[in-house]
């Protein structure tokens, strides 16, 4: 069930420009209670094409330390042009000007000032420096790289916090999702079992926090997604050489995710479980829902197919394949495919977001709305290439080779 919460919420993310100049007489329009409601049919226009060959790539397999990336987490540009990218396998920061030269690296593996243990992103700030996360940790680095604050995000009671990307000066959007154990009164092994089981699927929060000093601001909307499910895997011996059955949890194939993104624009959230966007004013009011009047695909038999022939990293047995169809089958399985999975917001205040693809896809899909709430087509993306920022009539993200090797690329973009 979906629960939307409003204490003192984010800026205006219809802001910019006229919102009569991206009306369209496809798309129907109404207002419920001070609530803009979007609905645009099915379509297949093309709002963008991305350009095959990168204006710009960083990364290579072998070469300078600087320029070997193993897990980057985040790419983000500042207002010069430079490319702050996050790398959690370096545990470093590396900064890159406009045409792709290494300007600096900011910290290493640690516990100290400026050193982290888990690097989850890094972006840069208004006044030339750099806000890093670690784990619950935030690093403020000065515009000349040196760690100048640092303060701990406290989100809810025993919740592991993930950082999204900045919402407006000064703030960090985070999701949230808390930790659940069974408490002291679960004395026996079949209390704490049940205890496991009923909490596979808690909340997720979508929160901000203030940058001065990680403390949490609010919490900007709640969303239960149903991703793991408890199934028997038959009996066992115990060394008593009695017998016990053994229940372990399993991921739902198909289960949507919730997703929310954040910028100097506003905050816009979806549940995932279709092709609808929420988008919130700075009073912490629901102002605008923008929706494609279109159902996600009915799961199928081949999908499932698709998602077992694909899990995991060895090549798969006609054999094996079937069992994990069978075991799929035992699970509470959605009838239809996820809708939304990932948003963006454009430097410009257009929300772009990303249809669920089933694995080994090469192409996703991305639906993109104007700041009003007006569908306005399609970008088609390789799947090689994720997203990370759509800045300067220009998409910037990570691309990955065959090899698994990461680079940093930036891509232009045609408005069709």
């Amino acid at each position: 069930m979906r629960h939307l919460l409003f204490p003192g919420l984010i800026v205006v993310l219809a802001a910019c420009g006229d919102p009569g100049a991206t009306s369209s007489p496809a798309a129907e329009v109404t207002d419920s209670a001070g609530i803009r409601v979007v609905t645009t049919p099915p379509g297949d226009a093309v709002y963008a094409e991305l350009a095959e060959e990168p204006a710009l790539s960083i990364g290579d397999f072998a070469g300078p330390e600087e320029i070997l990336f193993g897990d980057i987490e985040s790419v983000a540009r500042d207002v010069a042009g430079n490319l702050v990218v996050a790398d959690d396998q370096a545990l470093q920061i590396r900064v890159f000007d406009p045409e792709g030269n290494h300007l600096r690296s900011l910290g290493r593996e640690g516990e100290g000032p400026g050193e982290f243990e888990s690097l989850q992103g890094a972006w840069p700030v208004e006044d030339g420096g750099i806000l890093a996360v670690d784990f619950r940790d935030i690093t403020l680095f000065g515009a000349d790289g040196t760690p100048v604050r640092t303060g701990r995000l406290l989100g809810p009671d025993r919740a592991a916090v993930l950082p999204i990307g900045l919402s407006g000066p000064g703030v960090l959007l985070s999701s949230a999702s808390p930790y659940r154990f069974p408490t002291a009164a679960a004395l026996s092994a079949e209390d704490v079992l049940r205890a496991l089981l009923d909490d596979l699927n808690p909340p997720t929060f979508f929160i901000r926090h203030r940058l001065a000093d990680g403390i949490l601001i609010d919490t900007v909307a709640e969303w239960s997604n149903h991703r793991m499910a408890p199934v028997s895997s038959g009996e066992r011996r115990d060394l008593g050489g009695g017998r016990f059955s053994q229940t372990v949890s399993m991921q739902i194939p198909f289960a949507p995710r919730s997703a929310a993104a954040g910028s100097p624009h506003g905050v816009a959230f979806t549940g995932g479980v279709d092709f609808e966007i929420d988008v919130f004013d700075g009073a912490g009011s629901l102002r605008i829902i923008a929706r494609l009047d279109e159902a996600p695909p009915v799961l199928t038999d081949a999908h499932l197919e698709a998602y077992a022939t694909s899990s995991g990293t060895r090549e798969r047995t006609a054999a094996s394949i079937r069992r994990s169809i069978e075991s799929y089958r035992e699970l509470p399985l959605p009838g239809a495919l996820p809708g939304y999975m990932s948003l963006l917001i454009a430097d410009t205040g257009e929300i772009w977001a990303l249809r669920y693809a089933i694995r080994g896809a090469r192409v996703r899909r991305w639906d993109i709305f104007a700041a009003d709430g007006v569908y306005l087509g399609r970008v088609a993306v390789p799947a090689s290439f994720r997203v990370e920022e759509v800045s300067r009539g220009q998409a910037l993200g990570v691309a990955t080779d065959e090899l698994g090797v990461e680079r940093v690329q930036i891509r232009e973009l045609t408005l069709k």
